[in-house]
């Protein structure tokens, strides 16, 4: 079982106090969750702070799909260089942690990443604080975090597969791919045409000589 200390400040007690593990919540409920405390912030901040949680996204989602990729490998030499980039991702995970007053740690226990930290000061009130907390206490939860395909905006995603924010950008999305797919058919067509037109004139002009 993964080990989890916390000793909390008041502002954060009260946080905890509302919170609900996302593993016993439906999916909907995850994503509201995730948008109340990561999302809707990603979204609107284009800050420094932003990015350093953008990058504490990324490194967690790099971990988890070589975690994956590890339980693929047959050979020996290809299990020890996944393990070796895993445990490369964990070293820059902690050291992009370590400017947080939580004293998180991130390692890995048996077959998948995992982690430990200890709240000690800064106000729940404080986005980035707040979205490192979610991160942290979620993390086998950060590939469902996401920038949609159409307006790039960032989303929890309800589903595994799920692409875009939206119905709408998913309809948008799609429309682009068929207007694209009818120049490119109208396009052929006309190359066609022009190639059958040259083919007849070259024809005709070798019959002239």
């Amino acid at each position: 079982m993964t080990s989890r200390t916390r000793r909390l400040h008041n502002s954060i007690q009260k946080l905890a106090k509302r919170k609900i593990r996302l593993s016993g919540l439906k999916s909907r409920d995850m994503a509201r969750w995730a948008n109340l405390n990561l999302i809707d912030w990603l979204n609107k901040s284009h800050s420094v702070s932003a990015q350093r949680v953008i990058e504490i996204i990324g490194l967690a989602q790099s971990g988890f799909a070589l975690a994956q990729e590890l339980r693929q490998t047959v050979t020996d030499d290809q299990h020890r260089s996944c393990l070796t980039r895993i445990m490369e991702i964990v070293s820059k995970l902690n050291a992009v942690l370590f400017r947080y007053d939580c004293k998180a740690k991130i390692f890995w226990y048996g077959s998948t990443l995992s982690r430990q930290y200890l709240f000690l000061s800064r106000s729940a009130r404080d986005p980035e604080i707040t979205a490192v907390a979610f991160l942290i206490e979620n993390l086998a939860l950060a590939h469902r975090v996401r920038r949609c395909f159409e307006c790039k905006r960032w989303f929890f995603a309800i589903t595994e597969h799920q692409k875009y924010c939206r119905d709408r950008c998913r309809k948008s999305h799609a429309a682009q791919g068929e207007v694209f797919l009818e120049k490119r058919r109208t396009y052929m067509r006309d190359y066609r045409q022009r190639q059958k037109e040259a083919d007849t004139r070259a024809k005709r002009l070798a019959k002239e000589k």
